[in-house]
Order: structure tokens, then sequence, then C-alpha cells
């Protein structure tokens, strides 16, 4: 460390061997009174007591102190915990209501369960009377043939014995048409009641599945409404207004489906049963035209042109519709039919269709029509049909007093879209769907868009085929509907 001495006048520092103050002159040599500091070598030197006292003040500005408002934050905090408080509070009222709907879904289900089983027992029970008349029916039937081999060959006693015998035939016919009668009611009650049963298990597998994912609030399933939507069949809404029709209706012979249309398919118009591959449509237009022929006195034409006759037909089938029951006033002709009988007609196809039709129903007194399906017949045209066409045709089906079932394949939303004409100037049209539900399992939908002259139901329906028969149910399913 250097020693430096300050001069005793300004207090400047000066070296210990100087004798004079290089500030301001004063002698310092031999001074005793000049005070000696150390001085760290490198720094600068501060500036004189004379400097500093000449040197105006600098006032230094008072800093205001920062204090953070801890009332008000802490009052902001405690009304955020207050809400959210509240907010689980109602999840969780939610969640508890949501439980007890569940349970009473799960205690209505067990009825529908117990009731299936009492309808069960009770066709079962009446099967079983049957089955014990018939065992009587045959060990009358046994003595009565004993008593007919020890009479006579002739006389009084063995026409009454042979009237006996005849009558005993006839009721055994009798008892087996009601055996089977009973048969199909039970397979068509099952098939209903396991819908219902398996639509309510659906639908308590998505609340479930709603409850318990994490961080999704609580939605209110009304089970309550489902069920009394499902037990009540709005059979209150749907038909009404059935007077006010303007041609008499053709039965669907689909119960639901003709209290949709208040009463059936309105005679003389032209009907689209639009679908994708798959959807059943081609079944459920033969289904019509079939029950039309075997239940009704209906004469029908079923004209197809992408599926050969007598593959449609075993597969009609397989579904209970027998050909033995239509054979006399049902057609059912194919492409290869249709070439064999206007062999030597000239036209393109379009003309060459229409003349048949008019062929055979002027010939054969046809009251339904249905043809599968409209873009096959464009494929054959070799061109796609305007709109002007299709009017045409479908003018041709009405000045022939046809009640028409036209299948096609072109999407619903391109038809209600403008991409296909078919859909404004048919009467009626039928849009059938496959849905996916969320257990992975497919269903198949049928909802009627439209129906001039008749007050319908636009609401899609869940349709299956059991029986023999279809049957609609109303969908419970919410991502179905979704």
């Amino acid at each position: 460390m250097a020693r430096i001495s300050e001069c005793p006048r300004c207090g400047a520092g000066v070296g210990h061997n100087e004798t004079q103050c290089w500030r301001c002159g004063e002698a310092i040599s031999g001074q005793g009174k000049a005070k000696i500091t150390s001085i760290s070598m490198g720094k600068p030197q501060g500036p004189g007591i004379k400097d500093m006292r000449a040197s105006p003040t600098k006032e230094i500005p008072r800093a205001e102190p920062s204090v953070r408002p801890i009332a008000v934050s802490y009052n902001g905090r405690e009304r955020e915990l207050e809400d959210r408080e509240k907010e689980v509070r109602e999840a969780m009222a939610a969640l508890e209501a949501e439980s007890k709907e569940m349970e009473a879904a799960a205690l209505e289900m067990e009825k529908e369960r117990q009731a299936l089983a009492e309808t069960r027992k009770r066709l079962s029970g009446r099967e079983e009377e049957l089955d014990a008349k018939a065992i009587l029916l045959e060990d009358i039937l046994a003595v009565a043939e004993e008593l007919r081999e020890s009479m006579p060959a002739e006389g009084e006693g063995r026409e009454r014995f042979e009237d006996l015998t005849a009558a005993q035939t006839e009721l055994r016919t009798i008892l087996d048409d009601e055996r089977e009668r009973i048969r199909r009611e039970i397979e068509r009650d099952m098939a209903e009641q396991l819908t219902r049963i398996g639509q309510l298990e659906a639908e308590l597998k998505v609340a479930h599945a709603l409850v318990r994912k994490e961080g999704a609030p609580p939605v209110p399933v009304d089970v309550r409404q489902v069920l009394a939507e499902v037990s009540s069949e709005l059979n209150a809404q749907i038909g009404a207004g059935l007077e006010g029709r303007e041609s008499p209706a053709v039965r669907t012979h689909v119960e639901r489906l003709d209290q949709i249309l208040s009463g059936g398919i309105p005679q003389g118009g032209v009907t689209l049963v639009n679908g994708p591959p798959g959807s059943m449509k081609t079944s459920l237009t033969y289904h019509i035209l079939h029950n039309a022929a075997s239940k009704g006195s209906k004469k029908g034409l079923f004209l197809s042109l992408e599926q050969d006759s007598a593959s449609l037909l075993r597969q009609m089938a397989r579904l209970g519709m027998d050909r033995d029951g239509s054979l006399d006033r049902l057609m059912v002709v194919d492409l290869v039919d249709l070439r064999r009988s206007m062999e030597g007609h000239e036209g393109d196809w379009r003309s060459i269709v229409m003349r048949y039709i008019e062929e055979t129903v002027a010939a054969n007194g046809i009251d339904l029509l249905a043809l599968d399906s409209l873009e096959s017949l464009a494929a054959m045209c070799e061109h796609e049909l305007a709109r002007t066409e299709v009017q045409d045709i479908f003018d041709s089906f009405r000045s022939m007093g046809l009640t028409t079932l036209v299948i096609s394949e072109t999407p619903m939303n391109r038809l209600e879209g403008g991409g296909g004409m078919e859909l404004y100037v048919a009467d009626g049209a039928f849009e059938l769907t496959m849905r996916e539900t969320e257990d992975s399992h497919v269903q198949r939908w049928l909802r009627c868009v439209k129906m001039r002259g008749a007050n319908i139901d636009t609401r899609p329906y869940c349709m299956m085929h059991a029986g023999g028969s279809f049957i609609l149910n109303v969908p419970l399913s919410r991502s179905c509907v979704q």
C-alpha cells in the first residue's frame, strides 16, 4: 500500500516526499499535521473537501414502498374458491341424480324382463294346452279308426262316422294353424322385447360411460321420458289426420310403418326406397308386394334389373316369404325374362322396359310395381337420366294406375342437395340407413322423408327383421341419434 499525505489546508493528497501542495501551494514540508491515509493503488482519487462543499446538494427521491394489497387479493381468491366449491357441489348433486335415474332405468329393465318371462310362460301354457288337445284328438281318432273298421261298409252310421272323421281332420288343421300362429307370436314378441331390453342396456352403458369420463360435466339423461316413449309407442300421435287422405292406401303389412304413414302408401303414387347396399331396401320392397298379394287382393310385378329372379326368390324364402304364398298374384321378372319377352322389339332400353311394363299391366291387371333399380335402368340407357326423363317415367307409371316402388342407391344427401331429380318428382320417399352404436353394433334405420297425401311421422325408427316380418322401434341409443 502507498503512503500518501493530505494537505492540511485543502485536503488534497500529496506524496510524503513533496514539500508543497500541488493544488493550493501550501507548504507542507516538515509539517506533522498532514494526515496520512492508505489508498489502494489504481483507484481514482475522490474530490477534495472544498469541491464537496462547493458541489450542490442532490436530493435523492424517496421510493414508495411496494406493498401488495393483501386483503384485496385474498378476498378475490376466497370468492374463486367459493365458486369452485359451488360448482363441485352442483356436479355431485347431478351425479347423484344421474345415479338414481340409472337405478330407476335398471328397475324398469328388470320389469321388462319379468314381463317377457310371464309372456313366455303364458304362451307356453297355451301351447301345452294345444298339445294336450292334439294328443286327445289322436286318441279319439285311433278309437274312431277302430270303430270304422268294425262298422259295415254302408249305412247311416258309416256316413256319420265319415263326417266325424272329416270334422276331426279339419279340427287338426285348425289346431296346427293355431299352434303355428302362437309360435310366430312368441317369436315376434320375444324379438321386440329383446330389442327393447338391448336398447335399454345400451342406454345404460352410454350413461355409465358419461358419468365415469374424467373431466366431462355430467349430462342428465331423462330415462323416465325415454321409457314412457317406448311403452306408450306414441299411438296417440301417429296416425292422426287419417280422415283427410285424398286417395285409398296400400298397406305395407308392417304395423308400425302403416301407423307412420297414417294407414299405408297412397294409391297411385311413386315412392322411392332409398338406401346403401345391405340396408334391406329390396327385402322391404318385396315384403310389401308379397304380403299385398298373399294377404290382400293386389296383383304385383317385381322387375329386377340387377339380380336374377331365382336368386331373389331364394333370398326372400330364407326371410320367411315363401313363393307359394304369392305365386298366383305376384310376378317376378329379371333381365333375362325381359329380353326373352321383348325379343324382336326395336328401340332403346328405356322404351323397351316401359313397353314391357305397359303390356304386362294391361294383360294381367297389375296394381303394384317395384323397379329395382333406377340406377340400373340409367346404366342400361348408357346416360344419366335427365329430370324430364325421370318425370316422364314416373308420369307413365301414374297414368297406368300403378302404385310404384322405385329402389334407388343414390345417397339421400345428394338427392336433397339437387344431385338427383327423382326425389323431387316422386310422391314419397323412404330413407334406409345403417348406423353404428358405441358398442360396435350396426342398426338399420328407416325414415319417411316425404309422402304426398298422408300425414306422416318423419322421425327415424330402428328396423329389424324377425319372424318373417319387419319390426320398427323408436331408437334409444343417443349416439345413434346424433
